[in-house]
């Protein structure tokens, strides 16, 4: 017996990218967690140089303090390049990816998700840790409220995204038709008014013999 063949699934529906979809989610939450992992790291070698600061500054004289300071920095900097640039490369890979599979399926990713990558070093934007955020006005004194920005700087590429905060925006293109065929089919609609000549003289012959004849019935039958 030949096999009952099951319905295709559309091409762009959700149950038949739910795959890909879930390896969209899984890189991006890698890439947040070594993002994370990036900047514990940093806060964890500063305390174990502090430590190692403090353990070899016990045995030196005050003579060598100021070798010893060149030394706690030279520690502290090579502490950070051995934890934290790989860390940070493995988020940047993630993001990498993430991009380039969602543009190789055509999926459109959310807008949140978007504002929150820098397109230029794949660097997630953390407020405060890898971006800073700022509302600029380029107008005389800020007198225009419509014409805040905010731009969020990436601190690692130093690059910038600016996004209006302004909430009058124009209609999109959709609604702009809408309006004018529902305005077409109103002006369709409506009853046409004759404004000929004749047709003004008809009008004025039916009121006169409107009246005439309501004065007739004023008049008393004997």
């Amino acid at each position: 017996m030949a096999k009952v063949k099951g319905k295709k699934e559309p091409k762009n529906s959700k149950n038949s990218q739910s795959h890909i979809r879930a390896r969209l989610d899984y890189l991006h939450q890698a890439a947040a967690y070594f993002q994370g992992k990036s900047t514990l790291a940093k806060g964890q070698n500063a305390k174990v140089v502090n430590n190692e600061y403090n353990l070899f500054a016990s045995h030196v004289s005050s003579g060598e303090e100021s070798h010893t300071v060149d030394t706690k920095e030279e520690v502290c900097s090579v502490n950070q390049k051995n934890t934290q640039e790989p860390l940070r490369n493995l988020s940047r890979v993630c993001v990498s990816h993430l991009r380039a599979v969602a543009m190789k399926t055509q999926i459109r990713l959310p807008v949140t998700l978007k504002r929150s990558i820098c397109k230029r070093c794949d660097t997630i934007l953390t407020p405060g840790v890898t971006c800073s955020h700022e509302t600029r006005n380029a107008s005389r004194g800020g007198k225009k409220s419509w014409a805040d920005v905010l731009v969020v700087k990436c601190l690692s590429c130093r690059t910038e995204k600016r996004f209006p905060q302004t909430e009058k925006r124009g209609k999109k293109l959709a609604e702009r038709r809408k309006e004018k065929d529902s305005a077409l089919l109103r002006d369709v609609n409506a009853p046409k008014m004759d404004t000929s000549a004749a047709s003004q003289e008809k009008a004025f012959k039916s009121r006169g013999e409107d009246v005439a004849m309501l004065d007739a019935a004023d008049v008393p039958t004997t």
